[in-house]
């Protein structure tokens, strides 16, 4: 077993996940191993597979709704996968721009914000790559 230094991550030799329970028991003992799980190293090393930009006149009025649910998305992808989180948010003069270190999490992003707000979405995979751009707007 192997414990996320930054999180409460734990690897049993084939998985990382999520378990509050077991990490708290494993780190207080003295021959446990600490290491970052795949989504703290992508933050360290500043990895980014996704940009999404979410941008309209719509979002004056639905600001929070919209911060919520990125969250609730981002929560969501990481309780299933350690590797999927979110690097970096910040307002734009039209918008937000949400950095990922998961590009399936950018691309669920996009499609979760269409299906909540409709609006328009363009996806855009780099080709070769694992790196996605993603653009929704609404007026």
């Amino acid at each position: 077993m192997k414990l996320c230094s930054n999180c409460d991550a734990v690897f049993d030799g084939h998985k990382w996940a999520y378990n509050e329970e077991l990490y708290e028991k494993l780190s207080k003992k003295k021959d446990t191993e600490f290491g970052l799980c795949p989504g703290c190293e992508k933050i360290e090393k500043r990895m980014v597979d996704g940009v999404v930009l979410i941008k309209g006149d719509f979002l004056k009025d639905h600001k929070d709704e919209a911060i919520n649910l990125i969250h609730n998305i981002a929560e969501n992808k990481r309780k299933r996968n350690v590797g999927a989180r979110i690097f970096r948010m910040g307002e734009t003069p039209e918008g937000f721009s949400i950095e990922t270190t998961d590009e399936a999490l950018a691309e669920l992003i996009g499609k979760e914000f269409e299906k909540a707000f409709s609006g328009k979405l363009d996806i855009q995979w780099l080709e070769g790559e694992t790196f996605v751009r993603v653009n929704w707007e609404r007026d």
